[in-house]
């Protein structure tokens, strides 16, 4: 598993190798029925300035009873909304995180192509707390995981193994 870094309380980092072409890559993130085998479902994401919804869905991803700190998402879907900031196809995608005026944070995908392979930054910021941008950090992190593990073409069925451990690791940090 590869970690990021809280940089500041309010800023979340991470950069990671993904093993597959920028194309490929991008696609995972703005296709939604791609996007459903590592993170959410929902609508694509196509423009600049573009509402949408995502749907959190945790089944899809993995059949793993989750902890007992996140039981709710077992059997729930849960909506939200946002907006599209940046649309920039394959290099930059930047989205709105958070529904209403508050609360709102904003995170911007990199992409870099590197050959064969991509390199993702990922930057969490305008986070409201030190606690929820360790929760981002540790959901991010186990994310980022399940999405190499599907790209590899392997079972992805680890993602609530890895929450625990990602969350255990940030929560030690800043």
């Amino acid at each position: 598993m590869q970690f990021g870094e809280i940089v500041t309380p309010t800023t979340f980092r991470l950069e990671r190798t993904l093993n597959a072409p920028i194309e490929r890559v991008w696609s995972y993130f703005v296709d939604a029925d791609k996007r459903s085998r590592w993170f959410t479902a929902g609508d694509n994401f196509t423009a600049n300035g573009q509402a949408f919804s995502i749907l959190f869905a945790h089944r899809n991803i993995t059949n793993e009873k989750p902890p007992e700190r996140w039981a709710q998402m077992e059997s729930g879907e849960f909506p939200m909304s946002g907006r599209v900031l940046a649309f920039d196809p394959p290099r930059l995608l930047a989205i709105t995180w958070g529904d209403g005026d508050e609360h709102v944070s904003e995170v911007r995908f990199e992409f870099e192509a590197r050959g064969e392979e991509t390199l993702l930054k990922l930057t969490h910021t305008k986070i409201d707390t030190i606690d929820h941008t360790r929760d981002f950090a540790g959901g991010w992190t186990a994310h980022l995981e399940t999405l190499a593990t599907v790209l590899a073409g392997k079972p992805a069925n680890h993602f609530w193994a890895d929450v625990v451990t990602a969350h255990h690791a940030y929560e030690t940090r800043l």
